[in-house]
């Protein structure tokens, strides 16, 4: 039986809010004019994919899998990997703002 914690009602809670966040994202019809917005919103909908990828691969932890195969390795690497990158998209749209900030001034 799998035992569920705060945390990871807390990961659940985040994958459906990184999937709407997603399909609202790509449910505009226009597309953006210039090349900060276009940008912008390619940052934003990269730190809600890379966040999704993270949800479902901190949950597949909580399986019951074999100490020492492979899957479970892989799926750590995962967690690792995705979270560093979502926090990396995720920083870097303020400093993507004001780079662009300081081309116009």
């Amino acid at each position: 039986m799998i035992v569920l914690n705060w945390h990871d009602y807390l990961v659940m809670v985040s994958l459906v809010a990184s999937i709407s966040g997603l399909l609202l994202l790509s449910d505009r019809k226009s597309k953006p004019a210039d090349d900060r917005t276009l940008s912008q919103e390619l940052l934003i909908q990269m730190s809600f994919t890379y966040s999704i990828v993270y949800c479902i691969s901190a949950l597949g932890l909580k399986l019951p899998l074999p100490e020492g195969s492979s899957l479970l390795q892989g799926l750590k690497l995962t967690v690792v990997l995705s979270y560093l990158l979502t926090a990396s998209s995720i920083l870097s749209l303020p400093l993507q703002r004001m780079a662009v900030r300081q081309v116009e001034d």
